[in-house]
């Protein structure tokens, strides 16, 4: 079994602004998208999509889209996270 230490990489957007590429451990990213699925409330859309990356690595990308007003101060917010799909079958 391989371990992945920061395999997923998570991308923001704050009103029109791109935060650059944070890696993030799979932990916090499986974390992160588990309390945006059981907060309807504070995410208008939670969508995961199985594809390809340019170098054929199989990912799985999630994007958290947050409501308008959850977030002090900001209107638009999401988060795009990248996971290889190798980090979560190697569960």
């Amino acid at each position: 079994m391989r371990t992945y230490a920061r395999p997923v990489t998570l991308f923001t957007h704050v009103d029109g602004r791109n935060y650059r590429p944070e890696p993030i451990a799979l932990d916090a990213a499986l974390l992160g998208i588990r309390k945006a699925r059981k907060s309807p409330t504070a995410v208008d859309a939670v969508n995961v999509y199985a594809f390809a990356s340019r170098d054929g690595a199989a990912l799985h990308v999630t994007y958290v889209h947050f409501v308008p007003g959850h977030w002090s101060n900001v209107n638009e917010v999401f988060d795009v996270y990248e996971i290889p799909t190798a980090a979560l079958t190697d569960l």
